[in-house]
């Protein structure tokens, strides 16, 4: 299933809960029928907000002996829903998923961790104490030793360093290490691609170490690393056919959803490290299970026990001594110190903006956007000639380009995220009016959004391209494919997008699009989201009543990945 915006997922979701709720009314007759329909109903509809089941109170209040009707049975048995030792209802699809997520961690959880030698130490010291923070150095030194990180922080605060640090103190202690880099999209892919071999180019480090992490920055997407089987929804990877990497890192971890999640960790080699890096506060996934944020969330960051934290001192000294234990205790670290915005009034303001708006602050977000200087514009009226002009500027480079590769690389620069696909606030309104708005529209390169997996073609969801004369250019690990313009695939103008797809993107300015207050779809993370991509500079479009609703609405997602890892209680 193809889903690309927020709208469609719920349209998606509408009838995908329709249809499950009618198949029990018609199965189960009478008013048992009928509350097995309203339960799955609402199963189904949590897994859009990334939730993966209800809890005892909330099943309750759609039906009060919902325990004793038929199609509910045990963990262990096989009828369609499931009730948990702990009192969840889940879907039993949804109940095995997170079942072998928590297997995959638990293992990893229980391996000791292994010290690092005092030359790997020593290494750490001489060519990269001097290239991190202590929050970075501190997540190196996890990394390092345990087979089990998650690494959590907000934009700007190192995360794609920390990666090649990571990497570099791994291939120093094991030359031969078989390393994969993944992202869940295209875009977040390539982008982390570029990103490691640019902190690849910052960081300081003998020739052959660079020319090592040159060969593991091949970043792929999490589908290509599977491998899929054509008109299926499994990969050839899978634990009877394991994936042969030693160091598997996870980019945009917050995007993979719970059954992308539970076939990774099922391809993954039982002695291999994983590491999920991600930001915890975006969105849930679209097709559910929040797991990387659920885990983030429910845990306590840079705390590890006594003997763990002797183990890490010697990288960093940023990691407390835990006062109460945890099921992930010295596995999360979190970066907080924002690089991004040192020296750089413009992203200072960026970065208070989305502090506000993560941590629900309506007034001072106002107060930001009002006053942003140069880098946040805030334009209240539809038809107000600042919007079109920022337009033309925006996409001035790519009209402009006289290559394929340069229109690919331009398309950094400006983007217009909406958080609707149709109406007047939607993407397809202002493609639209930015095709009005530019001079290149017929004969230039233009923008376009792929919008289904095609794997003949190698072409995925949401894979940004450009049409440049009758062929369409794509970026690739070679630098730029291309096919002809009559084999594209279905696929949408790529000037305006919706905010959902440009998670795992970034630019240098964006035009953001608030629609009414009224819009449910808006809540204060799509919001971050959408801030949160723009290096130097916003224009914000939408009225204050909508600025304000949009921080006030937040989006409730819940995994129960983190209660597997604890001990169960036993079943009544």
């Amino acid at each position: 299933m193809n889903i690309e915006t927020t709208e469609e997922i719920t349209w998606e979701l509408d009838a995908l809960a329709s249809a499950i709720s009618s198949f029990f009314e018609r199965k189960v007759k009478g008013e048992q029928g009928r509350e097995l329909g309203m339960l799955t109903r609402e199963l189904v509809l949590k897994a859009g907000v990334g939730t993966s089941h209800l809890i005892e109170d909330e099943a309750a209040g759609i039906c009060k002996h919902w325990q004793a009707l038929p199609a509910i049975g045990s963990e262990e048995g096989n009828l369609p829903l499931v009730k948990t030792k702990d009192g969840k209802l889940y879907l039993r699809r949804f109940f095995e998923y997170e079942k072998q997520v928590a297997q995959a961690l638990k293992d990893r959880l229980s391996l000791p961790p292994v010290p690092a030698s005092q030359a790997l130490i020593d290494f750490f010291k001489t060519y990269l104490a001097d290239q991190v923070d202590d929050q970075q150095a501190l997540a190196v030194g996890v990394a390092i030793q345990k087979n089990l990180l998650l690494l959590t922080g907000g934009p700007g605060t190192g995360k794609t360093r920390t990666i090649v640090a990571m990497l570099a103190s791994h291939l120093q202690a094991n030359p031969d290490m078989n390393v994969a880099l993944t992202a869940p999209t295209g875009k977040a892919a390539f982008r982390l691609k570029q990103s490691v071999l640019e902190a690849i180019n910052r960081v300081k480090l003998e020739e052959s170490i660079c020319s090592k992490l040159v060969h593991s920055a091949r970043s792929m997407t999490l589908h290509r690393l599977l491998e899929p089987k054509i008109g299926s929804v499994d990969f050839r990877r899978s634990k009877a056919n394991p994936l042969p990497y030693d160091l598997i890192v996870v980019d945009e971890a917050s995007m993979v959803d719970l059954p992308l999640m539970a076939k990774l960790c099922d391809a993954i080699q039982d002695d291999a490290k994983l590491i999920l890096v991600g930001d915890s506060d975006q969105l849930a996934p679209v097709q559910g299970g929040a797991v990387f944020n659920g885990l983030v969330r429910s845990s306590k960051s840079n705390l590890f026990s006594k003997d763990e934290l002797s183990l890490v001192n010697p990288f960093s000294h940023s990691g407390s001594e835990v006062v109460e234990d945890h099921a992930l205790t010295g596995t999360v670290v979190s970066l907080s110190r924002v690089h991004r915005r040192e020296g750089s009034p413009s992203a200072a303001s960026l970065g208070d903006l989305c502090d506000a708006i993560r941590d629900g602050k309506v007034d001072n977000a106002l107060a930001i956007a009002r006053d942003g200087g140069k880098c946040i514009r805030f334009i209240e009226n539809l038809d107000d000639p600042l919007i079109d002009l920022s337009i033309h500027r925006g996409f001035s480079i790519l009209s402009s380009t006289q290559s394929p590769f340069d229109a690919l690389i331009s398309l950094r620069n400006f983007r217009i995220l909406c958080a609707h696909n149709e109406g007047g606030y939607g993407v397809l309104k202002w493609n639209s009016r930015a095709c009005d708005v530019l001079p290149s529209k017929q004969s230039g390169p233009q923008p376009i959004v792929v919008g289904v997996n095609d794997y003949a073609l190698g072409l995925f969801n949401g894979d940004d391209g450009v049409i440049f004369g009758d062929r369409v250019h794509f970026h690739s690990e070679e630098g730029t494919r291309d096919i002809a313009r009559s084999r594209l695939p279905q696929h949408k103008q790529g000037y305006a997008t919706t905010i959902h797809r440009s998670q795992g993107s970034e630019f240098e300015e964006t035009m953001i699009i608030l629609p009414p207050a009224g819009s449910r779809l808006l809540t204060r993370e799509l919001f971050y989201v959408a801030v949160s991509r723009a290096k130097k500079a916003i224009t914000l479009v939408g009225d204050e009543k909508a600025f304000k609703t949009a921080i006030m609405q937040s989006e409730s997602s819940r995994s129960g990945v983190i209660d597997m890892l604890l001990p169960r209680p036993k079943q009544k």
